[in-house]
């Protein structure tokens, strides 16, 4: 009897140690998270912190840097999605760039954006020659660099974060060949024939119809405009009585191109499909006027692109003693963002 009352008491005295820690745990992980503010700083610096509170990394400032910075395209799509990424992450984001396709201006945003030493940049790379050195001149202050939505592969650019514009190229073109069912004749190209990943577009496109026994036309610049592609597509139906099917390849095109075939009176006859799918893209896929509409994941283009240089910034991965001086950085050198289709079949499901 006196050993198990030793033994109880023993079990009673262990429980109570045990419940006193499990208390505590408990009132620990009830705990609400801090919010803290702080002032803009040099990239890489020191996250603060204030009385034991949870860092706050809201004094970075990451940059967004494109042409065309106010198209619809971008404040529809890519500008709320880095909004979204700021807010998550806790730090401030800002929008720059001409409102045109200058491009000494938007040389110069990026030196201007680089000598003010952000957290990081994301420049879309409307031009893969003359962008070359002032992102070698931003990474070599210190301040990491990715492209979206077009890159800038000669760089010292981080990452490149967008789409595949091969595989755009080859889904336009099937569903070229669904819509003509056999036809054959002349192809319409249009775009800012001028980028690297339009060009890869058009190699896609080409793959597929060529060996389907149409013929496409040199591809058009429509200076990514929709009136001057809708002039230039109206001149192509004119000059080209073949004609069955036009592609277009900036956002603008689709519109453009839907527009002139309206007025042509060819809605159905010539099998028009296009990139990207905004309201007005989608309305003319119902309507029947385009055919085939081919979107890109444009929100995780900036969404992913703040993250992957939060990451650079912040990540625990070290691959040496000093990564930045050798040249290595906690992320991937290309993401690919990825596309999908659109036709009559599941268009509503976009414009709801």
């Amino acid at each position: 009897m006196n050993k198990q009352s030793i033994h109880r008491r023993d079990m009673l005295g262990s429980a109570g140690i045990l419940a006193g820690a499990s208390l505590m745990a408990g009132l620990a992980g009830c705990e609400d998270p801090p919010h803290s503010q702080g002032n803009q700083s040099q990239p890489n610096s020191d996250t603060k912190t204030t009385g034991g509170q949870a860092p706050s990394y809201a004094h970075e400032e990451y940059v967004w840097v494109a042409a065309l910075a106010n198209l619809p395209l971008f404040t529809q799509r890519d500008h709320p999605a880095l909004h979204l990424a700021g807010k998550e992450l806790g730090v401030r984001v800002t929008i720059t760039g001409p409102n045109t396709i200058d491009i000494p201006a938007l040389v110069a945003a990026i030196e201007q954006t680089a000598a003010r030493k952000p957290a990081g940049m994301m420049v879309v790379g409307f031009d893969p020659s003359a962008l070359v050195a002032p992102i070698n001149r931003a990474m070599e202050a210190g301040i990491p660099v990715v492209c979206i939505d077009a890159d800038v592969p000669a760089s010292k650019r981080i990452s490149f974060i967008g789409t595949d514009w091969f595989d755009l190229g080859v889904r336009q073109a099937k569903g070229m060949l669904e819509g003509l069912e056999g036809r054959k004749g002349e192809i319409a190209m249009l775009g800012m024939i001028e980028l690297p990943i339009m060009q890869a577009a058009f190699k896609g496109f080409r793959s597929i119809v060529e060996p389907a026994g149409l013929t496409p036309l040199p591809p058009q610049q429509d200076k990514a405009n929709q009136v001057e592609a809708a002039r230039v597509m109206a001149s192509i139906i004119q000059a080209h009585p073949k004609l069955v099917g036009a592609a277009g390849f900036d956002s603008q095109s689709g519109p453009g191109m839907g527009q002139a075939i309206k007025e042509a009176g060819k809605a159905g006859k010539i099998v028009a499909t296009c990139v990207d799918d905004q309201e007005q893209h989608l309305r003319l896929l119902k309507e029947g006027v385009l055919h085939t509409c081919v979107g890109q994941k444009r929100e995780l283009f900036t969404y992913m692109g703040l993250k992957a240089l939060f990451e650079v910034n912040h990540s625990p991965i070290k691959f040496t003693n000093d990564d930045q001086a050798a040249g290595v950085y906690p992320i991937p050198v290309v993401y690919n963002t990825g596309a999908y289709t659109i036709t009559k079949e599941n268009v509503d499901l976009f414009l709801e």
